[in-house]
């Protein structure tokens, strides 16, 4: 039985890109301007502590994660659950939910997602794929080209945001507009800095085309056809949930210090702190050598104050990595 058969089929935004591409910061950018509760949100992360939900700004009720697994692989059934238990959550606990934002991890394939959707008989009579959108990092985006994932991620896209504008010179983004235009030469394309921009620009307007979806994955529709997807196993996660106070002093100079050595090797850091005498969290990411935190949202009285951290990326020591995080804490 349909959770929907008595409402209209709610539309669907699938957020894709690479590692540390801004999806986060968009999704959070799109929930800022609607009205509390109306937008549902399903995030998908790669490892097994989630970040990115403790950093989106949704509805606790509106907000579904999924952990320690790509969507585009073991947890598709996760996903059909998860936007199952929005829909079906009674509306007298929250306001209604009059469209979905589906935020992949930054290394899903865009297809199989986009398969469950179209295939799935209770997805297709209760949600309306309405776009895919894609977020390109323009700094790291030349270096992340000869990646499968990230170049798939381009060419299924619907609209495409290319990020961090303000990082590159005026040639630099003419190339990259020409890499992409070599990809993907139908997607509208958007420019951003910290994933800002109008909301009306990603949301309400239906560019998802199933005929050129198919002209780039002929056998999408076809359940038992067998996608060639493979993760590239050199990429792994390590994440660390550990209690105790940082000395953001330490932390600071471990952090510069661990980019300055391994940052090639290291794709992607994120976490959420706790530092000595902050009566806020800590949101740190970093991309390759690229860093960033500031403060969040304040700790509540209830909460328990842990450090959670994630570290994404090639041929990492990962004891090593959590010695030099612990390090950090106060003595």
């Amino acid at each position: 039985m349909s959770v929907s058969s008595s409402r209209t089929r709610i539309p669907v935004t699938v957020i894709s890109g690479f590692l540390g591409a801004g999806k986060t910061t968009l999704v959070n950018h799109l929930l800022s301007r609607s009205s509390a509760g109306e937008i549902g949100v399903v995030v998908n992360e790669f490892g097994e502590v989630g970040i990115d939900g403790q950093l989106i700004v949704a509805e606790e009720q509106a907000l579904v994660e999924i952990n320690n697994g790509c969507v585009c692989c073991t947890v598709r059934a996760d996903l059909v659950a998860s936007i199952r238990q929005l829909l079906a959550q009674p509306e007298n606990k929250r306001a209604p939910i009059k469209r979905l934002i589906v935020e992949t991890s930054g290394l899903a394939d865009p297809a199989p997602v986009l398969q469950t959707f179209l295939v799935d008989p209770d997805l297709r009579e209760s949600v309306d794929l309405e776009s895919v959108v894609t977020v390109v990092d323009a700094l790291h985006f030349p270096q992340q080209i000869d990646d499968e994932i990230a170049r798939e991620q381009v060419a299924f896209a619907d609209a495409i945001v290319i990020n961090k504008i303000d990082l590159v010179d005026e040639q630099q983004r003419v190339a990259l507009e020409k890499t992409v235009r070599s990809l993907n030469p139908t997607a509208a394309l958007l420019h951003a800095v910290r994933s800002q921009l109008p909301s009306d620009a990603l949301l309400g307007t239906r560019r998802f085309s199933l005929p050129t979806l198919l002209d780039i994955e002929p056998d999408l529709l076809d359940e038992n056809a067998t996608h060639d997807h493979e993760h590239d196993t050199s990429i792994q996660s390590c994440s660390l949930v550990e209690c105790g106070e940082l000395d953001p002093t330490r932390f600071n100079r471990w952090a510069n210090q661990l980019v300055q050595q391994q940052g090639a090797r290291l794709m992607r850091m994120k976490g959420v702190l706790n530092f000595r005498e902050e009566p806020r969290q800590f949101h740190f990411h970093s991309v390759h050598m690229l860093l960033e935190g500031r403060p969040g949202r304040a700790w509540k009285k209830d909460e328990t104050r842990n450090n959670r951290f994630v570290f994404i990326g090639r041929d990492l020591d990962f004891p090593q990595l959590r010695e030099s995080f612990v390090a950090c804490f106060n003595a």
